[in-house]
């Protein structure tokens, strides 16, 4: 008799940026972490969605959408879905595809740590400062990955190459930190930058910044959260 694999097991898994509708996102990818993995807590750390184009859902993303739904329902599980500013103006549609109530925020306790999570665009200062043209910047990168490029590669390293050059990562670790150190948190976590990264920010009180990566193009990075830590992880891709 052959045994089967032992599921791996956390209390939160985090994942940030799916920009579902594109041709770059992986549905299939987090259709498979969902089945493989065992947890009691789902965050869904913002940019699930990247806008309105719903034609464009392929069947996984459906699929995805459906499995979200059944978990929120069964309840046995709990899903936070934290708004991102290419999803943010979508939570009533949201809260009908899968009946989940989006939110700015999420603050739990996970081993005598206090934990944020949170998108991270507050901490960028284009976007917060330029809502239109950064609406407009979000649209013309969904046509070009729609319309421009088969498989939304090169628009994929011109987003790698903005946020280098204008040191968003940096940035966004930053002001979180301090963000988190002023409300007592021990552990911020955040999306936006698409970087998978830990820092620790050394102070009268010690803060780690965590940002949980993206999955579009080839990344499939997420955080798994229990009293054993944050551990970064990656999600094997699956074949199309």
């Amino acid at each position: 008799m052959v045994a089967l694999p032992t599921a791996a097991t956390t209390e939160t898994l985090i994942v940030s940026d799916l920009h579902l509708g594109i041709p770059a996102a992986r549905p299939r990818d987090l259709l498979g972490l969902l089945e493989e993995w065992r947890f009691q807590r789902l965050i869904l750390l913002g940019d699930v969605l990247h806008d309105y184009g719903f034609r464009n859902f392929c069947a996984d993303t459906w699929a995805l959408l459906y499995r979200l739904r059944r978990l929120a329902n069964d309840g046995a599980v709990e899903i936070v879905w934290i708004k991102g500013n290419h999803d943010r103006e979508l939570s009533p549609i949201v809260a009908t595809l899968t009946g989940i109530r989006m939110r700015e925020s999420f603050r739990w306790t996970c081993g005598e740590r206090h934990f944020l999570a949170l998108h991270g665009d507050r901490f960028d200062r284009f976007v917060t400062c330029n809502r239109r043209i950064s609406r407009l910047i979000s649209h013309g990168y969904g046509f070009c990955q729609r319309r421009l490029s088969r498989h939304g590669r090169w628009p994929a390293v011109l987003d790698r190459m903005h946020g280098r050059l204008s040191d968003l990562g940096e940035q966004v670790a930053v002001r979180a930190a301090r963000f988190a150190r002023r409300r007592c948190v021990d552990v911020v976590v955040c999306g936006h930058t698409h970087e998978p990264v830990h820092r620790r920010f050394a102070g009268a009180r010690d803060v780690d910044y965590y940002n949980a990566g993206s999955w579009v193009g080839g990344s499939t990075t997420f955080l798994a959260v229990d009293a054993r830590g944050v551990r970064l992880e990656r999600q094997l891709c699956r074949a199309a």
